[in-house]
Formats: structure tokens, sequence, C-alpha cells
């Protein structure tokens, strides 16, 4: 009996856990640069489940753990025709400076420069260019190529700094659209990526999918409920009937 209540309620649990995943996605799936966080479930097998010391000899106990990850797949890009927005076309990301000097990665090139000429994100944290210095322009028409050169009145004023990284496991995410990640697991963007001028990245959450996978969350949830409801009764009726003498 106990080890229902704690298969159904962790499973229970679980589940929570990924509708707050997933309702958080479909809440930003209009963020420029969002990317979506998605749960994995493994078993965890164990000879213990049985009573202490009387572990079941028949079969293996299981229960399915979860763990969230962010997902690193490039979203659809849009041109908007606007000189500040840049898109990144492979796995890489932009380097920004966060108010205490750190710096974080993101994927949303919707910039904007502030009246000094420093170019910044919606978040107000300074774009770095490829040595690591906040980017300031001169006031222009601005153009970009490729590799993130971006040209003042047709000069060369500052080049974006792009970083990829070595393990995409090992992220996690900061205040708004940007994430941390160790400084040893972040390398130099090669030549595969590519940058585009006045466009910019969507979300990589795929609506259509997500709310699917939100309806069968949610009957799953249901389910296992059903299931902690069924095993609670069932506990109350042997509380009741204990102690009584059968006529």
């Amino acid at each position: 009996m106990q080890l229902g209540f704690f298969i159904s309620g962790g499973a229970g649990q679980m589940m929570q856990n990924r509708l707050d995943s997933i309702s958080n996605n479909l809440a930003n799936a209009n963020t420029i640069g969002y990317m979506e966080d998605k749960t994995a479930f493994s078993s965890m097998f164990s000879n213990k489940m049985g009573r202490e010391g009387q572990p079941d000899s028949t079969s293996a106990a299981s229960l399915s753990m979860n763990s969230q990850y962010t997902s690193i797949e490039p979203g659809s890009i849009r041109n908007t025709g606007s000189e500040f927005d840049f898109a990144i076309q492979g796995k890489a990301f932009f380097r920004v400076q966060m108010q205490d000097g750190s710096e974080a990665l993101t994927r949303a090139g919707n910039f904007r420069m502030d009246a000094e000429g420093n170019l910044k994100t919606q978040g107000g944290q300074a774009v770095l260019d490829n040595s690591g210095t906040p980017i300031q322009l001169p006031i222009g028409k601005i153009t970009a190529t490729d590799n993130g050169t971006i040209f003042v009145n047709g000069e060369p004023a500052s080049q974006l700094g792009l970083s990829m990284l070595k393990d995409a496991r090992q992220i996690q995410k900061a205040e708004g659209v940007l994430i941390h990640t160790p400084i040893e697991n972040i390398i130099e963007a090669d030549d595969s990526v590519a940058v585009h001028h006045m466009s910019l990245e969507q979300s990589n959450v795929n609506s259509i999918l997500t709310m699917t996978s939100m309806i069968s969350t949610m009957r799953e949830y249901e389910s296992m409920m059903k299931t902690l409801e069924q095993y609670n009764q069932q506990a109350s009726q042997l509380n009741d009937r204990v102690g009584v003498v059968q006529g």
C-alpha cells in the first residue's frame, strides 16, 4: 500500500512539473530567441522497493525520474527590416554583459541603441564584440556582413561577439532569454555560423506539438490522481476494518 502511494504521488508530481514547463513554453511561443524547456524521463530500478530486508524476488520495481533541459535547436528566422535586428544561423550565441560584469549568452538579437550609442539587449545588457568589449556605435546607417561585422555609413565599426558551446547540457537559464554556462564550456564560433542582419530568430517552440503534449500530460496527471485516490480509499477502508471482530 505504501509503495502504491509513493509511486502514484511521485508520478503525479512529475506530471505537474512537466505541465509547468509546458505552460511556460506556450507562454513564450512568440518570444524572440526563446529556447524551449524539455522534460526527459528515465527509469530507476531498485531491489529495495519491497519491505526492508525482503526485496521483491520476482521482478524489479521502477520509479520514473524526470529532468529538465533546454533545447538549443534553432527557431525560424524572420526578416524585420530593422537595422538593430540580428539573427544567428547555426548553433551559436550572442555574447552579452550582465550588470555584475559577468557574461551571458542569448539567441535574441532584437537589440537597441541608447543615447550614448551603446548596443543593448531589450533587457539592458551590453552587447559584446568579439574581444569581449561592449559595442558602441556612431550615428549612421548600419549594415552587417555574415560574420557579424557591423558597418556604419560603409565603415567597419565593430564585430558581434559570437560563441558556441562544447556541451549544450551544461547551460542554465538566467533572466529572460539569457543563459549561463561555465567559461570552459565556451568556444569561439566557427565558419558554420552566419549572421543575418535585419532579421530575428523566433522561439523554437512548436505550438501545435506543445499543445498536444499538454493535453497528453494532463490526462496522465488525472490518471495518477485517480489512482492515488483509490489507494487513499483502500487505506481508509483498511483502517476502519482493523480490530473489528467478525460475528
